[in-house]
């Protein structure tokens, strides 16, 4: 197991090139199942979740290759519709095959999917939405089988999921009718995906609002005998998240940087905060730039809550670059019930941090030392680093395998904006 090495309180200067988003791609490699063909993603973040869906495509009898940043998907010869438990285990997003292999196979068999450990994320609002649309869904111990074809209507979400989302798109791509999914997630990379669908000719309309339209499948164009083989090239939108963090980490040490394929309308309510915070940002077309103040003020009240609201992706982030502000700042966390893991472990270096069930009230302006912790999971993992970046001292971060499922390349990243940062492995 390799662990980071930090040595902190350098400030993070220079550029850096936001990365394809890893929520966007991993839904569309999904999509690509949908439609047979060659499937270009371009921009495509080299991470340990991508490496794990390629695996379960490849499973699925799916070809596919990396050429830099460009990955190709040869999807014409998917047979298999049964995605192993062990593969499912390995990544939460693998539950988008469900939609995407019914569309194109009229049945699917998955288990309840992996992923950080980040509180209860039942699928049901997934199960309940294919109901809905009238597959058949059984359960076997932890396997679940789905067959069928949608039979259009309406679908009404109970809560704006991302996952289910995405998920009844694709789903919904199997009907000759029209099929309305309300109460639909907002956030942009379901724009992505939508744009990816239409980019292999299904007729999609409507993501980036609460009201999304699926009107038939690409299969419609070959007399309804199933999708037809299309060739496509799509680019990744940039991914959001892996900007904020790398924002944090930069006022985290008093940095200044500029942020390259990055466009602040993705990421409002997160520049709204650091601004709040005090840091200085300037906006182009597809640049930030953002310096740190001469001392961060607290934010106040942060409240995480779906697209376009403060990601709770960000918040475990957040909550470490609240150490370091003057004042009192309370997050809470209305997304998921235990996001705040790596709370236990900031303490060890001195953080002074109290949970409140949903709220964690951090006083700030406390000086950080270096200390040896381990990241739990995925978000929880990168603002442990962003707290050995600000620390005094050395700090030594174990079981990073879980920031390389989201973070490509996150040591390089960061040593190329000047951090002192080592991957070694683990005693």
């Amino acid at each position: 197991m390799d662990c980071y090495h930090i040595e902190g309180g350098v400030p993070l200067c220079g550029e850096y090139r936001v990365k394809g988003a890893k929520n966007s791609v991993l839904p569309i490699l999904a999509a690509a199942v949908a439609c047979p063909g060659i499937h270009e993603i371009n921009d495509c973040p080299l991470i340990d979740d991508v490496f794990v869906m390629e695996e379960i495509l490849n499973s699925l009898g799916a070809s596919t290759s990396f050429d830099r940043h460009c990955l190709t998907v040869d999807t014409g010869n998917i047979e298999n519709t049964v995605v192993s438990s062990l593969m499912m285990s390995r990544m939460r997003s693998s539950v988008f095959l469900m939609g995407s292999l019914l569309a194109r196979c009229g049945e699917a068999t998955v288990h309840r999917p992996g992923g950080c450990r980040i509180g209860r994320r039942p699928i049901d609002i997934h199960i309940e939405g294919l109901r809905q649309m009238g597959f058949k869904v059984e359960f076997f111990d932890d396997e679940i089988r789905c067959s069928g074809r949608c039979r259009g209507g309406r679908v009404r979400l109970p809560y704006p999921s991302v996952g289910a989302t995405e998920n009844l798109m694709m789903a919904a791509l199997s009907s000759q009718e029209e099929t309305v999914i309300e109460n639909c997630a907002l956030e942009p990379e379901i724009a992505d995906l939508q744009g990816f669908m239409r980019n292999c000719g299904f007729d999609v309309a409507g993501a980036g609002t609460g009201t999304i339209t699926v009107r038939g499948p690409a299969g419609s164009i070959t007399g309804g005998k199933g999708p037809a083989r299309r060739d496509t090239m799509y680019f990744i939108v940039e991914d959001r998240i892996e900007a904020a963090t790398y924002m944090a980490a930069v006022l985290a040490t008093g940095g200044r940087a500029v942020f390259r394929n990055i466009r602040a309308g993705l990421m409002e309510s997160v520049l709204q905060v650091f601004e709040r915070m005090g840091a200085k940002i300037r906006t182009f077309a597809d640049i930030i730039e953002i310096a740190s103040p001469a001392e961060l003020q607290s934010p106040g009240i942060v409240v995480t809550a779906p697209f376009p609201g403060f990601p709770t992706d960000c918040q475990p982030q957040l909550l470490t670059l609240c150490t370091a502000a003057r004042g009192l700042s309370t997050i809470r966390e209305e997304v998921f019930e235990s996001r705040f893991t790596h709370k236990k472990e900031l303490a060890k270096m001195g953080a002074n941090i109290e949970i409140c069930g949903k709220n964690a009230i951090i006083r700030g302006s406390t000086p950080l030392h270096g200390e040896t912790v381990s990241a739990a999971d995925l978000r929880g993992g990168a603002a442990l680093v962003l707290a050995g970046l600000s620390a005094e001292g050395k700090t030594i971060i174990r079981d990073i395998h879980h920031i390389d499922r989201g973070y490509e390349n996150f040591d390089k990243g960061l040593t190329q904006l000047g951090g002192v940062i080592e991957r070694r492995k683990s005693d």
